[in-house]
């Protein structure tokens, strides 16, 4: 819930550095950025803080979505969400495509990082 990632953000802060983002923001931003670049985005943040997640059903979105989670895995970036669970991002469309392999990597890989 929304108040759960509240808390979870507010007592993390005290501690640590804390994004704070929407997840349309943070995807958007994507966009903007070449994927090299994605590590740099998250360069000295201690924990990644997304609101309001919601399922991606455009391809490009969710593949530059799985590059970034690639580069927050890599660095072993906890994640605080609020909205969907992050392993339902993905529509199912896109896990019965030719991305599978992918998508469903970055979900093993978000559920690894999901700090509560």
């Amino acid at each position: 819930t929304s108040d759960e990632y509240a808390a979870a953000i507010a007592r993390l802060s005290g501690e640590k550095t804390v994004s704070d983002d929407s997840f349309d923001d943070v995807v958007r931003h994507l966009a903007r950025v070449h994927p090299s670049r994605y590590l740099r985005l998250i360069d000295g943040v201690d924990v990644l803080g997304l609101r309001d997640v919601h399922q991606l059903t455009d391809q490009s979105e969710a593949l530059r979505f799985v590059a970034f989670v690639d580069r927050a895995y890599d660095e072993q970036l906890p994640i605080v969400a609020s909205g969907i669970p992050l392993h339902e991002v993905f529509a199912d469309e896109m896990l019965g495509g030719g991305y599978r392999k992918k998508y469903l990597r970055a979900i093993s890989r978000l559920v690894a990082l999901t700090h509560s």
